[in-house]
């Protein structure tokens, strides 16, 4: 198992769409850090300077990409196996297919969260020379640090698991494009018609509870869910996607 894991996190980190996104990611972040420079000022009375102290909330709203991110990269990475048909080559070196599943499953979730957080660590550093040089660090401190941190955190987990459903939705339909196709679905018109038909069930949508973990408490819904309770309920969601697809895994030809 440790090979195998092993080769999988190799795999994972050397794949040209994993380089790609976090080029663009580190651009994006370049880009927006001149912006920021730019547009602040050092002298105490300018309008605008740039506070460090809003970097919580910069976090919370780079956590939409991120998501979408993890989830693109942990469809992917088990889609171009089937598109490739690498798998069957892997299934003739480790034909214990449960523990192939696993490997790829946790090779995924783990570079997802791994590299979130050090996009995050990145962006932070880069806003943080911007408020010290051109900006103000007023505020800044143990509160500010926990606040930060617990929300690059769970984004970076909620990154994670968006990638475990990508991973087991395109398992399931053996093609990258099924996991995309079925996520878009999902997120523009089935939750949508969830919350115009059915306003009760908002409370067991995906997006409603990655917005009530990412704040780290209610925001507001007509519903009442605690952070804890609301990563459970994804992480469910994940598990039983991910059980179906290490079943239909099991079961079915590969060829």
């Amino acid at each position: 198992m440790t090979a195998l894991l092993a080769a999988e996190f190799r795999r994972m980190s050397s794949r040209h769409l994993v380089r790609i996104l976090a080029g663009l990611a580190l651009l994006g972040i370049t880009i927006a850090g001149v912006i920021v420079a730019v547009r602040s000022s050092p002298q105490v009375g300018a309008d605008p300077r740039f506070p460090l102290t809003m970097l919580p909330d910069i976090l919370r709203g780079t956590s939409i990409p991120l998501i979408l991110a993890g989830w693109l990269l942990g469809a992917s990475f088990i889609g171009a196996d089937w598109r490739a048909g690498t798998i069957t080559t892997l299934l003739t070196w480790e034909p214990r297919r449960t523990r192939v599943i696993v490997a790829k499953l946790l090779a995924c979730a783990a570079s997802v969260f791994v590299l979130a957080i050090g996009l995050q660590v990145v962006l932070g550093g880069v806003l943080a020379l911007d408020a010290a040089f051109r900006g103000t660090t007023e505020g800044v401190g143990a509160p500010w640090w926990r606040e930060s941190s617990g929300v690059a955190a769970r984004a970076a987990t909620l990154a994670s698991v968006a990638s475990v459903i990508g991973f087991a939705v395109a398992s399931i339909g053996r093609n990258t494009a099924a996991a995309l196709g079925a996520g878009f679905a999902y997120l523009a018109v089935i939750e949508n018609l969830v919350r115009g038909l059915r306003p009760a069930w908002q409370r067991w949508l995906f997006t409603d509870n990655a917005a009530v973990f990412i704040s780290g408490g209610n925001v507001g819904f007509s519903f009442q869910r605690t952070m804890l309770q609301a990563l459970v309920l994804l992480a469910a969601y994940a598990a039983a996607l991910f059980t179906v697809s290490a079943m239909m895994f099991r079961s079915r030809d590969v060829n």
